[in-house]
Formats: C-alpha cells, sequence, structure tokens
C-alpha cells in the first residue's frame, strides 16, 4: 500500500516542487529589480529616498545611542585619536582653526570629535532631528558652528558662491543619497586647493550582490511591519537579544537605500574632479579614503601620517 501511495503522489508531489521553484526564481527577479532600481546610482526610486530619510529621521531622534556614538564613553574619549590616528592620517595640531564641513553630520559623533579638535564646523544634514542633535554635541565647544539642513544633492542652494573648505568630510552618508553621483560632485566641489576630502563608503568588497539582495529582503520585510513593536522585536532578534544594539540593526535594516562601490570608481571620480593622493586610509572591505583636490602644500604634507600599526579602531566592537 505504502508503494502505491508513493508512487501515486511522487509525480503530484515533483510538480509542487516545481512550480515552487518557478515561483522562487520569478520572485527572486522581482527584488533583483527593485534592488537595482533603489540603488542606481544616479536616482533611486522616490519612496525609497522618502523611506530612507525618515528612517533616518526617527534614529536620531529616538534611537541615537549605541556602539561608536556619542553615548559610548570609549568612542567619545578616543574621537579625536580615531580622526587624527585612524581615519584620515592627520596629525591633530592641523585641524586647529580649519573650516570643516561635515556632509551629512547624523547625530554629531564627527562633528563633535572635529570641534574638539579646534575645527570650525559646518554640520549639514538632511534631517532636523540630526541637526538638533549634532548642535546638543558641539554646545559649550568653542569653535565656529554653522548647521545647515538640506540634501547633499542640493548643497549648491545653501553654500555661498565660491565658498570652500580646508576639509570636506562625509562619513557614512553618501551611499544613502538619492542620487550618489550628484551628491558625490556636490561635495567635492566645496574642497578648497590644497584642502582634503575624507569620505567612507560601503564598499562592493564586503558583501557580494547575492548576499545584498538577501540583505535587501529583511529590509522590505522589516519595513513593512506594522508597528514598531513589531520592528523592535525583528531588531532585537537579530541582536541576538541584545537591546544596547539596537541603533545598529535599525541602521542595518530600516534603509532601504544602501549602495555598495567599487573603488575604482571612487577613485576615478575623484581623480576626473581634480583630486590627487587618493588614499585608503583604513585596510579593509570598506572603502574610507582620503584625498586631496590639486596640490598639497609642503606644509600640510609634513602633516601626514603613517597608516596605525594597531587594528581599525571599529575592531573594537566585533567580537561583543
Amino acid at each position: 500500500m505504502k508503494q502505491l501511495i508513493k508512487k501515486i503522489l511522487s509525480p503530484i508531489l515533483r510538480s509542487y516542487d516545481i512550480r515552487l521553484e518557478k515561483q522562487k526564481r520569478e520572485i527572486d527577479a522581482l527584488y533583483k529589480l527593485l534592488y537595482d532600481q533603489v540603488h542606481d546610482l544616479d536616482s533611486t526610486l522616490s519612496f525609497s529616498a522618502s523611506q530612507t530619510v525618515g528612517a533616518f529621521s526617527f534614529q536620531w531622534s529616538d534611537l541615537k545611542d549605541g556602539e561608536a556614538m556619542l553615548s559610548d564613553k570609549w568612542f567619545k574619549e578616543n574621537v579625536t585619536k580615531i580622526i587624527s590616528e585612524h581615519e584620515t592620517l592627520i596629525k591633530k595640531e592641523w585641524f586647529a582653526g580649519k573650516d570643516v564641513i561635515d556632509c551629512g553630520s547624523g547625530g554629531g559623533r564627527w562633528s563633535y570629535g572635529l570641534a574638539k579638535l579646534g575645527a570650525n564646523v559646518t554640520a549639514v544634514d538632511i534631517n532636523t532631528s540630526a541637526l538638533e542633535a549634532t548642535r546638543e554635541a558641539l554646545e559649550g565647544i568653542p569653535v565656529k558652528k554653522e548647521f545647515i539642513q538640506t540634501p547633499l544633492e542640493e548643497l549648491y542652494k545653501h553654500i555661498p558662491a565660491g565658498k570652500k573648505y580646508d576639509m570636506v568630510w562625509s562619513w557614512g552618508v553618501l551611499h544613502h543619497c538619492g542620487s550618489f553621483n550628484t551628491a558625490f560632485r556636490q561635495v567635492m566641489d566645496l574642497v578648497k586647493e590644497g584642502g582634503f576630502i575624507h569620505l567612507y563608503l560601503y564598499g562592493r568588497e564586503s558583501v557580494s550582490y547575492e548576499e545584498d539582495i538577501n540583505l535587501f529582503k529583511n529590509r522590505v520585510y522589516y519595513n513593512t511591519l506594522p508597528s514598531f513593536a513589531e520592528k523592535e522585536k525583528f531588531l532585537i532578534e537579530k541582536a541576538n537579544g541584545d537591546r544596547t544594539k539596537l541603533h545598529q540593526n535599525h541602521d542595518i535594516y530600516s534603509p532601504l537605500l544602501n549602495r555598495r562601490l567599487d573603488y575604482s570608481y571612487v577613485k576615478k571620480m575623484l581623480e576626473d574632479n581634480g583630486f590627487t593622493d587618493v588614499t585608503r586610509t583604513v585596510q579593509s572591505t570598506e572603502i574610507t579614503v582620503r584625498a586631496v583636490k590639486g596640490k598639497l602644500a609642503p606644509a600640510d604634507r609634513d602633516m601626514l601620517l603613517h597608516p596605525a600599526s594597531n587594528p581599525p579602531w571599529f575592531t573594537k566592537y566585533f567580537d561583543q
């Protein structure tokens, strides 16, 4: 009897498996199509741009505490060293009195560090919640401060004509912009001759295209959850129950727009726009790069540091 049942059911089950596999291929194809449209370098879909802005607005108003934030005592105490000796490879004394623009200030951690180094800071962000957090972070630090609310693609509307900066800093922001190429050109245009640009971007080397598609599926799922209680449960599960990692996991799963760049593409854009000495200051699969607009003055060249011999600062958080 068992053999007879098996004989009858086998073709039915095979047919069912074939249909399931076909449906999976079709769904995967739709996800890939959506992923590619969302992450186009020139323009994203309007809903993914607005959703990503909203995700960060909530993050900087309600989830701004976390690892490597100003609420993190170790990070706050070491942020000036991180900026100088790990990120930019420029001596601390270079920053005093320099004009630096933080393009995408978020919760203000890097603006805070740059101000503590003595730089005059212009903080730019698309979200008022971010600028409010940055303003609070810079309170009491005796440097010049300016706060500008704008998407990076429209910086030219808010910066006085001809205004240039000694350093343009943009850490983990450009890959979230509605148009990566437009925003990148805007920030590059603000560097004065002989000045620096410093960028952190998600690198394609870190996550394969197929892995990124699976991550994108999780982001779509997370953003369709009907309440924050359910979203919070999702984030806590992803953090293996550690509520202190809510910020980091929201950062991973909430913004739909998370481009990953090839270093060769970034380097060519910098060089095509007049930058020299393009240097990956942190050796990792992500892209941490410093470049000079035109020719670096000899005095500023004397301010450059060799790469740190110890591991990058962020490895502190990997095994926690």
